[in-house]
């Protein structure tokens, strides 16, 4: 029986007329949507965040004094809105380019090593993010329920509209924190395709 000679040509070869299989594997369309879709929603609910906070003023009369509180006699209130602010920017950055993204099929978390630089921005924002938010709930609360052992007495029921509005904020601004956070995993899950494809 004669041999078959074996080329080298395979059967299917011609067969894709598409973009260059590399170009084809790095443009992932779910993780640039997702970016898209988490990063607006964290610069909406940080800006609602920030504006709400930066509007609460409130002055009132108490037992014959005038009596008022504002963010600025608070430094967790400060650094609540320095963190939203920032956040809030960087957002809107990443959303543009995730935007960018999805138009030009390459974007940021299409190679390593932005995808690296990308999710350690991410992580280190919603951290900070985090701690601004804790140290504002942390504050709110004394405000509201006081401390029993020191007898320090809470403050909101003399200005429960400033108390009512920057509760708010801090949802909101937690809500921010959790799309923030699934950006990281959206990085995260980039740099576990990029690696995978690697191999």
């Amino acid at each position: 029986m004669a041999e078959i000679p074996v080329t080298s040509k395979g059967p299917y070869r011609g067969a894709y007329d598409g973009p260059p299989i590399e170009e084809r594997e790095r443009h992932r369309p779910k993780h640039n949507f997702s970016n898209f879709v988490f990063r607006t929603m964290t610069a909406l609910a940080t800006a609602a965040a920030f504006i709400v906070v930066l509007e609460s003023n409130e002055h009132t009369t108490y037992r014959g004094f005038r009596v008022g509180e504002r963010w600025q006699s608070f430094a967790a209130y400060k650094w609540f809105i320095v963190a939203n602010a920032i956040v809030f920017v960087y957002s809107v950055l990443g959303a543009t380019i995730s935007f960018c993204a999805i138009c030009v099929r390459r974007g940021p978390l299409s190679y390593s090593p932005t995808a690296w630089l990308t999710f350690l921005v991410d992580f280190l924002l919603a951290s900070a993010l985090f701690s601004a938010d804790s140290a504002a709930l942390a504050v709110w609360w004394v405000g509201k329920y006081g401390v029993v052992r020191p007898r320090w007495t809470g403050f909101c029921h003399e200005v429960h509209s400033f108390c009512k509005r920057v509760e708010g904020a801090i949802i909101v601004s937690f809500i921010g924190w959790l799309f923030l956070s699934f950006s990281v995993i959206v990085a995260v899950s980039s740099l576990h395709a990029l690696g995978r494809r690697r191999w």
